[in-house]
């Protein structure tokens, strides 16, 4: 088994090496004029005042590259660069580096970066997972493509409330069937997100009705051309569908064990246990949520921050949807550790003398 193993673990590493070079060498695939620079010159080099009174460089680069296809593959161009020390707008080239040319406009070839971060990923969840790791990597690429088809069908005119729901339990039967098999386990996890998942749903449906979505400011999403009520329900659905099944899973995964080394435990001792279990894990999950919605505005936030707003003005303008989404998520969360015990109780505990 040892060998098997590693012998799969050679096989992703070449793969990975292959896809990395093919990656670092596919400037003819792409219809888009690429250049790799070779020289960088910085030409001018301004203090800029904004209102204020905040200062930053600005830079004028003169940029040398080899154009690496099309009719005119081989030959050497000069860009003049705008550039700013924050990078806020524009990126921040190196010697070496291949960029997208659009007229004076220069945007970095990103696929070598992201395919060593693809690859890397798979080697570790391969080590440390095994071949259930390599599932659990399956399941994201599926995911991805079941999200990317319930856009498509958005846009043809379906309900995306309906879409969301019916993709969140599609998410949770097709992701936990390829993390821990068809089992017991398993079955007492898609019960309980999908209870979980309605109960939530109902339940912010009334606060929803009942608010209005009163106290939630819509800033960030003005770029929208359909009304944000229509999207913040499912993005607060979707966006708690994943910590819920980690917590699904945790407290069924531990009931099993349970079980299978006490078949003659008690209905209240499983109780007691679940219930310990969730005071474990509730608060680090609901971190893991805050954490992700935080880094998510991070950017802006400290941009704002460096332009003079205060902060309880940014959270009162900017920030209110993040914490919206925290909190659904939080609810979500503690919902699935007393129905993640109740449904794993009953269904584990039938047939397991």
């Amino acid at each position: 088994m040892k060998k098997k193993k590693i012998t799969i673990l050679i096989i992703i590493l070449l793969l990975s090496a292959a896809a990395v070079i093919f990656v670092s060498n596919d400037d003819f695939i792409y219809s888009q004029q690429i250049m790799k620079i070779t020289d960088i010159q910085t030409v001018d080099e301004q203090i800029q005042r904004n209102s204020m009174g905040l200062n930053e460089e600005h830079y004028t680069r003169k940029i040398t590259g080899e154009i690496q296809n099309g009719s005119e593959k081989g030959g050497i161009k000069e860009i003049f660069y705008e550039e700013t020390f924050s990078s806020v707008v524009t990126d921040r080239f190196r010697v070496g580096d291949k960029v997208f040319v659009d007229g004076t406009d220069l945007q970095l070839k990103r696929d070598v970066y992201l395919t060593i971060v693809i690859s890397l990923f798979v080697v570790l969840i391969y080590i440390v997972g095994s071949f259930k790791g390599l599932l659990s990597a399956a399941s994201v690429i599926i995911n991805s493509v079941i999200f990317y088809i319930g856009l498509h069908l958005y846009i043809n005119g379906i309900n995306l409330l309906f879409l969301c729901v019916a993709e969140i339990l599609i998410f949770s039967i097709l992701s936990l069937i390829l993390a821990s098999g068809m089992n017991k386990k398993t079955l007492a996890a898609v019960i309980s997100v999908m209870i979980s998942t309605f109960v939530m749903l109902l339940l912010l449906l009334i606060v929803v009705k009942t608010s209005d979505y009163k106290g939630i400011n819509f800033n960030e999403l003005s770029f929208l051309t359909v009304p944000a009520e229509d999207i913040i329900l499912p993005e607060l659905l979707i966006g708690s569908v994943g910590a819920v099944m980690d917590v699904a899973i945790t407290i069924a995964s531990a009931m099993s064990e349970l079980i299978a080394k006490n078949k003659d435990i008690s209905e209240s001792e499983l109780n007691k246990s679940a219930k310990e279990i969730g005071k474990d894990i509730m608060g680090t999950m609901s971190n893991v949520l805050f954490f992700t919605y935080l880094c998510a505005g991070l950017p802006v936030f400290v941009l704002a921050l460096r332009n003079g707003f205060l902060m309880r003005n940014y959270i009162a303008s900017n920030f209110s949807l993040e914490l919206a989404r925290f909190l659904a998520g939080s609810i979500g969360i503690v919902m699935t550790i007393p129905i993640s015990a109740f449904v794993c109780i009953r269904i584990m505990k039938r047939g397991a003398k």
